[in-house]
């Protein structure tokens, strides 16, 4: 294993990461993965001569370099030159990702430091820079990964559908009145001695006293029954989600919620949007004991129709969305009274038994809301009057000519790294070479910057104005629509905090998109 001649400045460092299947041998007793590897790599950097200046343990196994901070952390450190090279136990711990990811990994041992980063395993040593054979092993070990890792998530998935018809509970999390008992033969539930009763409650009440969810939250409350998540109060949601799980009479359910994955900005999101029970949702009898029969479930979905959407609602709430507590963060809801028809709808807080915000009418907050429109106006024109008088035709010249360098530049990047290879170019004459490439760009682009800076923010402010004017003149037209009146808002408002303590005023705070 040839590291080659080390100067005394040379730095490694360890990267540590744990995968799915060092998880499942975990449970098996085979030890805590992580301080096994930091093992043998501390004993390989000794016996090797490598001086280790830091590790990184990657505690959370992320499927892309977006969710692994330490990944990026090290990457980044590369990029700086702190390290001459890696010590992982083998090549697929630094990525499993998709090819943009493996691209990641390759750029980063192969541009980072002047002369690359060596990455040093047990078995071997690879130097992508110096060895076209090491740079085509490597780029075949993270593709090869990629594709075990895809075989692995398809053997998992019909693993847990299997378990799931067996009556395995396979949720991440317990639901409210049972604990998670794993076995050598499954997964399932058994009923919380505490809990298990509040559930069997919430039932009762809602069939034999057919109380609503928010008067359940307010029972629950007020005889100090403790949250699953530890929030103060019980929230309507809570119960809604108690009343509607069928895991309560028995059953096991997958792909209820199902996991839904979108690139946003270039970067991959995650979201659980509600199913309407499409054909992915399974439901089979489960292991578990039952707390709720049959018959009193489906009496309080009776009286409680969770997936039911009112047909034809019309929105009413023009602040809907956007105006909440300032106190507690929680959304302000509309309150209007159609038997009293003398009664101007209110702007009033959801039921809370520690956050006793009062209501107000909502015209009033309307006309709070318009002034604060007016004041946003008058500041805008105000900055506009305010600005310098600039050539603008000369600012952009200067950033084109700019911009027509700054490629130029990075250009001369891997023509830089191609004399070098071929033996033109001595490592020191690269190396100072390199160096003035990149403080060439780095000037370029703070000279960029500047001018950037320096033009008017003209376009922006007239912009703005052009928003808040359209949301205002919205706001006080009465033949719009309160779902209008709230798109023309959402356009340009990001939150309205609303707080009062007495009757005779409360204070808003309009906060602006940026």
């Amino acid at each position: 294993m040839n590291i080659g001649k080390l100067k005394k400045s040379d730095q490694f460092c360890i990267y540590l990461r744990k995968s799915r299947a060092d998880a499942e041998a975990e449970k098996l007793g085979e030890g805590e993965t992580l301080a096994r590897h930091e093992r043998i790599l501390t004993e390989l950097a000794v016996k090797l001569g490598l001086p280790i200046g830091k590790i990184y343990r990657e505690l959370v196994s992320g499927e892309t370099i977006s969710a692994r901070k330490e990944i990026q952390s090290m990457i980044n450190d590369c990029y700086a030159g702190m390290w001459k090279g890696i010590l992982v136990v083998e090549v697929t711990r630094l990525s499993r990702g998709n090819q943009g990811d493996a691209q990641t990994i390759m750029d980063c041992l192969r541009y980072s430091n002047n002369n690359g980063i060596l990455v040093v395993t047990p078995t071997k040593t690879y130097d992508i820079v110096r060895s076209p054979d090491d740079e085509e092993y490597m780029e075949f070990e993270l593709f090869m990964s990629r594709r075990e890792y895809k075989m692995i998530r398809k053997r998992m998935m019909r693993g847990k559908l299997q378990a799931v018809v067996e009556g395995n509970y396979m949720g991440s999390y317990r639901p409210y009145g049972y604990d998670i008992l794993k076995t050598k033969t499954g997964r399932t539930l058994v009923p919380n001695q505490e809990e298990a009763p509040i559930v069997k409650n919430i039932f009762e009440w809602t069939v034999k006293e057919h109380l609503t969810p928010g008067k359940i939250c307010k029972r629950l409350n007020t005889i100090g029954v403790p949250t699953y998540s530890g929030d103060p109060e019980w929230s309507v949601s809570s119960i809604k989600t108690i009343l509607t799980n069928p895991t309560y009479t028995g059953k096991v359910r997958w792909n209820d919620r199902m996991q839904v994955k979108t690139m946003v900005d270039g970067k991959l999101v995650k979201s659980r949007p509600r199913s309407n029970h499409t054909n992915q949702y399974m439901l089979y009898d489960g292991k578990h004991e039952a707390i709720i029969d049959e018959i009193t479930f489906h009496a309080a979905a009776s009286h409680f129709h969770s997936d039911k959407t009112k047909a034809n609602l019309k929105l009413m709430n023009p602040f809907a969305g956007i105006l909440i507590c300032a106190k507690c963060k929680k959304t302000m809801i509309y309150q209007g009274y159609n038997k009293r028809p003398n009664t101007p709808p209110r702007i009033l807080h959801k039921s809370s038994q520690i956050c006793n915000v009062k209501s107000a009418v909502l015209k009033d907050v309307m006309d709070a809301v318009a002034h604060a429109l007016e004041l946003y106006i008058d500041d805008f024109e105000m900055k506009i009057d305010n600005l310098p008088v600039v050539d603008e035709n000369n600012i952009l010249s200067q950033l084109e000519a700019l911009q027509k360098e700054l490629i130029k530049q990075e250009k001369k990047l891997p023509k830089l790294f191609d004399a070098w290879e071929n033996g033109i170019l001595t490592d020191d004459e690269f190396t100072r070479r390199k160096l003035v490439n990149k403080e060439r760009i780095e000037s370029i682009k703070k000279q960029m910057d500047h001018l950037e800076d320096s033009i008017p923010t003209k376009d922006e402010y007239e912009e703005k104005i052009m928003c808040l004017s359209d949301a205002l003149k919205s706001l006080l037209d009465p033949t719009l629509d309160a779902d209008i009146k709230n798109t023309y808002l959402k356009s340009i408002i990001s939150s309205i905090e609303y707080s009062r303590d007495n009757n005779t005023e409360f204070i808003l705070d309009v906060f602006l998109k940026d």
